[in-house]
């Protein structure tokens, strides 16, 4: 690894990566924050979940009465290798240095001045970004079926038959009476209050927020039966127009019967596979609504990538992922690359609900 060509410092670069808002404007930040781990393998366990056991009122002296422990299954897994680098080759290099050549003759020459900055910084954005929708792609992938499985369309070449296995309760992974499609039928807000009071009835956190895809809202919005909800003394539901029914609306009838908080997500990824061939995905499945105690599903855990030492390279820590940026000599190119330790997981596994809203079985979220 060499010094970078184009004009950028250690200094510069790590304003640059410090400048940045770790998935700003995406949803994982919020679904699945980040949390530190000292090392590769990681286990998440949680115990004791539910109402909590009254103590006994015992004599003096007397040994306290022994109580069992409810455990969920725990889940093991480990840190992941997330990378991605942009290029620039010889041509591009030297049109660059021809450029920095005009400029320096022209210093009235804003317009260049500005290209040859973006051209210095644009990489850093690109492989930024491109670490922050591949943990969006992965968080609302595992938020929308309570699993981590790695297929060929998303993973590439990393593609495999492994799945990281949560160990939520299998019987919460549910269907509905009616697909939520089906307007003059469905009650999503009833599907939503059921599975929160299973949930309540056997001394589980109480599921307080229900995430779904905007797609999946429309449809819970155009539902009769949440108009005659929302509106009772209206004896007519035809006579309730499309825009009374609002999100606003929704959570006020839902927060006065204790019952969820629609949250609405509305997430887009791209991805570019090794022909350059790029594809755009909603990475939250549409179909599946996901109950939660909290406004959280998880955590994104990451292990900060170690600086290289002896190296000309320039390298920068940023929230959790480190950035390279170095060039090489023959062929000449100029690398800018992140790469990351990291794994998104659930919490609250025993309270989290998935409900399939297309179809009367979970059937991994599809559509009957």
């Amino acid at each position: 690894m060499h010094k970078p060509l184009f004009d950028i410092d250690q200094s510069g670069m790590e304003v640059e990566v410090n400048s940045y808002k770790p998935g700003n404007g995406l949803a994982w930040p919020t679904l699945f924050p980040l949390k530190f781990s000292p090392k590769f393998d990681i286990k998440g366990l949680e115990g004791d979940e539910g109402i909590p056991v009254a103590a006994e009122r015992v004599a003096f002296n007397a040994k306290a009465p022994k109580k069992t422990r409810k455990t969920v299954g725990s889940w093991n897994g480990r840190l992941g290798k997330y990378a991605v680098s942009r290029e620039k080759e010889e041509i591009e290099i030297n049109e660059y240095n021809d450029l920095r050549t005009l400029a320096a003759a022209n210093t009235e020459d804003k317009a260049t001045a500005r290209y040859l900055v973006d051209l210095i910084y644009d990489d850093l954005t690109f492989v930024r970004d491109a670490m922050d929708y591949k943990m969006e792609i992965d968080c609302m992938r595992i938020g929308s079926s309570g699993v981590h499985d790695f297929p060929a369309k998303i993973d590439g070449d990393m593609a495999t038959a492994d799945t990281i296995n949560f160990n939520v309760p299998k019987e919460n992974f549910v269907g509905v009476t009616t697909a939520w499609s089906d307007s003059e039928n469905a009650d999503g807000l009833k599907d939503i209050q059921a599975q929160q009071k299973r949930i309540a009835d056997k001394g589980g956190k109480k599921p307080m927020f229900a995430i779904m895809e905007k797609v999946k809202y429309e449809q819970l919005e155009a539902q009769k039966k949440t108009a005659r909800r929302l509106f009772p003394a209206i004896s007519d539901v035809n006579l309730i127009t499309a825009d009374q029914i609002t999100l606003e609306g929704i959570n006020k009838y839902m927060r006065k019967k204790g019952w969820p908080q629609i949250l609405v997500i509305d997430t887009y990824a791209t991805i570019e596979n090794k022909k350059g061939d790029k594809v755009t995905i909603k990475p939250w499945n549409e179909n599946v609504v996901t109950l939660a105690p909290i406004a959280q599903l998880g955590w994104t855990y990451y292990k900060p990538v170690p600086v290289v030492q002896d190296t000309a390279a320039l390298q920068s820590q940023a929230t959790y992922y480190k950035i390279t940026r170095y060039s090489e000599l023959n062929p000449m190119l100029e690398v800018t690359m992140a790469e990351a330790y990291a794994q998104p997981g659930l919490i609250n596994r025993a309270s989290l609900v998935f409900i399939n809203t297309a179809n009367t079985k979970w059937a991994n979220g599809a559509e009957a």
